[in-house]
């Protein structure tokens, strides 16, 4: 197979480009079905805010028709720039992955088949709320295992398992904790992108229904985001420690390596979620009680400490190996300043949350979130910003880890797109082999065979 004659640097830009806008859409969609689904299932359980639930979960799912489309383009121009500028890694990861890549191209068709009839049925159907959540739900299972094939591949990529057994090439040992690290990550993405567009909506509604309106969905976006991102901390280590059992370079690469500074910007940008979330509280209920002020703006304090221990550098330089100065930084290993910074992080914004909930506990019944504060929405709206940052950084890291290696370790290079692994040559036996002689020990033999 001919090599390609584009350049490193040039073959990685339009990957990234393609890959990493792709993900942006496929996990804005799948985030929108699940928080479609739970917003119309709420509404059959909430009937006096039935209609503003229902609402909501609609406009998800003409978001999600709108941009399903963009999406699936990316993904095809995915599989033909892959397939034109790294031939000899496209070869090899379809072999390894082909019922996986089945699958996911089954699920893929079923994902339309259910997508659509969930939208276009939402009047005929209108009677029968119970039937049009149950497309829904199997509209959300489908998208998730189309995205958990892919999975399949991502993790045997980072964490290769014996190729030509297919059960441990499905049950890789990263598969399940990237898969559940997608899952959360995808909703809770989807919910600070919608608080996001709603702030923006907030702005510039005129009327006092729609600002209304667009104030409580930013409302229940912030909620649903921060309700999955409380999860993402523990989900996270536990993908990294499976990282760091099976292809400890990898995992050394990310935390001590070159890319020790790009994991530093993405826990500071969760420190930043966290510390937005709750300032966005506290201008929310500006108009509340004195007590509840209090309470909020404590809880601010104590998160803003928490982020600010969280994004503590361990060293001064772009990575362990290469420290600009001998000096370790005391608060900034991970134990266990930075559990304490994810324990007073967590902790804090959820004390922050049931507070504001309470305060604002007839929300669902009256569709509204309190009076709109300007500051609230610019909150918002960075939040948006900063979680779509988040999702780019966290592909990038997990993809560049395994750099030079297309499959970690084995396989083709980024430096060589069209080279294929061969094995060492045999040695030719010695005339005195031939003639059935030996020399030296078995063992020895042995091992120069091996060689």
């Amino acid at each position: 197979m001919e090599p390609t004659l584009v350049a490193e640097w040039l073959r990685r830009l339009v990957i990234a480009l393609v890959m990493l806008l792709h993900i942006q859409f496929a996990a804005f969609l799948i985030g929108i079905f699940g928080l479609g689904v739970i917003m119309e299932f709420f509404g059959i359980l909430s009937p006096t805010g039935q209609a503003q639930l229902d609402r909501f979960a609609r406009g998800l799912a003409r978001t999600a028709i709108l941009l399903y489309s963009t999406g699936a383009v990316l993904a095809i121009a995915f599989l033909l720039v892959m397939s034109l500028i790294w031939p000899a890694f496209w070869y090899i990861i379809n072999r390894v992955t082909f019922w996986p890549l089945v699958l996911e191209a089954i699920t893929f068709v079923l994902t339309i088949l259910y997508l659509f009839p969930w939208y276009y049925t939402w009047d005929s159907l209108a009677r029968f709320k119970p039937v049009h959540v149950s497309l829904g739900l199997a509209l959300l299972v489908v998208a998730n295992l189309q995205q958990s094939m892919i999975d399949v591949m991502a993790a045997y990529m980072l964490t290769p398992t014996p190729p030509q057994d297919l059960l441990r090439v499905f049950l890789n040992p990263t598969t399940l904790p990237l898969d559940m690290h997608r899952i959360v990550g995808d909703v809770s993405f989807a919910g600070f992108v919608v608080a996001g567009y709603a702030a923006v909506r907030t702005l510039r509604s005129t009327g006092s229904e729609q600002r209304a309106y667009y104030d409580w969905m930013g409302h229940v976006g912030l909620i649903a985001g921060l309700g999955f991102l409380f999860l993402q901390p523990a989900v996270g280590l536990a993908y990294l420690e499976e990282i760091r059992a099976n292809t400890p370079g990898a995992f050394t690469t990310m935390m001590r390596g070159h890319l020790s500074w790009v994991f530093l910007v993405q826990v500071t940008f969760l420190g930043v979620l966290f510390f937005l979330s709750v300032l966005y509280m506290v201008l929310q209920t500006r108009n509340g009680g004195r007590g509840i002020r209090r309470l909020l703006r404590g809880l601010l304090i104590v998160v803003g400490l928490s982020a600010l221990l969280l994004m503590q550098p361990y060293v001064i330089g772009p990575s362990q190996a290469d420290a600009w100065i001998n000096w370790v930084n005391p608060i900034g290993t991970m134990q266990p300043w930075k559990y304490i910074a994810l324990a007073g992080l967590s902790l804090g914004t959820i004390g922050a949350l049931l507070a504001y909930m309470g305060f604002n506990r007839r929300v669902a019944d009256t569709g509204r979130a309190g009076e709109p504060r300007r500051g609230a929405q610019y909150a918002l709206l960075t939040l948006g910003i900063v979680a779509s940052a988040m999702m780019l950084l966290m592909g990038y890291i997990r993809e560049n880890s395994r750099v030079p290696y297309l499959i970690y370790y084995y396989g083709p290079r980024v430096d060589q797109p069209g080279r294929f692994p061969t094995l060492a040559p045999t040695p030719s036996p010695t005339p005195a082999a031939r003639s059935g002689a030996t020399t030296g020990s078995p063992e020895v033999g042995a091992e120069g065979v091996g060689r």
